[in-house]
């Protein structure tokens, strides 16, 4: 293990909640990916939504679209297949949908326990964030549902028709294009990724990173992923070495927004630490 891997490692075991060590020891340490199914299960609530505050900086323990996609998110991560845990999120989904099938991040119950202050406004909107996201993911479990193939049907309407131009947007799409069934689809979903990334709002696309935003190693974590292909060696590169030239003296890394108390600020320290030793990893920096 490298130094810089084993000092995000100690940072990871004082600072970081139970699912970001787990994670860690799947990643690094053989341990079974079952066992972050079991972390995940434990956010679940009785509607079948995820809650909790399993993103860091929205504190409420009501179940939140969000909370879903973070949460199957962390099982994609490590390749765990819960088709059961996903199929009943999907009651919840269509529950706090539109009639299009859209979801918003949040839903009104966020706001009356802590938040970041960035999401005062912002995630209250039914939108292909993180509409999109969830899809890819459910597809990735596995999922057949009735409000599943309305979103889907919706989401590649819009991406399509009216293509975002912001880059979490983008990322949320790039998981359904790559988990979507019929490839034909997903790639034209990765088309408009590759012609409209480059000018979105928040994508970064050269080293050093001075802002609050995605680059590419966001779009590409490993040097196999479906979007790799969007970026040139350079970019990459130059994104490695400014992301290793970030981590601190406790072995973490920090964040770049304001979290809405010392417990988010560390979770959040703690996944972005995760990503960032599996991001080098992964391209054999360290």
């Amino acid at each position: 293990m490298s130094d810089v891997v084993s000092r995000a490692r100690e940072f990871i075991l004082t600072h970081a909640r139970l699912l970001e060590r787990r994670l860690f020891e799947v990643h690094f340490e053989g341990a079974d990916p079952y066992q972050v199914c079991q972390v995940v299960r434990g956010y679940q609530n009785r509607d079948g939504g995820l809650g909790h505050a399993l993103e860091p900086d929205v504190r409420c323990s009501q179940s939140q679209p969000l909370f879903v996609a973070i949460g199957l998110a962390a099982l994609e991560e490590v390749q765990c297949r819960d088709l059961g845990l996903a199929i009943s999120t999907c009651s919840y989904l269509e529950s706090v949908s539109d009639s299009r099938g859209l979801v918003a991040c949040l839903t009104e119950e966020a706001y009356r326990d802590p938040i970041a202050q960035h999401w005062i406004g912002l995630g209250d909107t039914p939108g292909l964030n993180p509409t999109a996201d969830l899809c890819g993911l459910l597809y990735f479990h596995g999922v057949e549902h009735e409000w599943l193939a309305l979103a889907t049907e919706t989401c590649c309407e819009m991406v399509i028709e009216d293509p975002p131009l912001e880059a979490h947007t983008l990322l949320c799409v790039s998981r359904l294009a790559q988990y979507i069934p019929g490839r034909k689809m997903g790639e034209r979903l990765l088309e408009v990724i590759a012609d409209t990334l480059p000018r979105a709002d928040y994508f970064i696309p050269s080293a050093p990173v001075e802002r609050y935003g995605l680059t590419p190693l966001h779009f590409a974590p490993k040097p196999d992923s479906m979007c790799r292909k969007l970026f040139s060696q350079d970019q990459i590169d130059g994104h490695l070495e400014d992301l290793l030239g970030r981590q601190m003296s406790d072995g973490g890394w920090p964040i770049d927004w304001k979290a809405p108390g010392p417990a988010a600020e560390l979770e959040w320290r703690g996944r972005r630490t995760l990503d960032a030793i599996c991001t080098l990893s992964a391209y054999g920096v360290v």
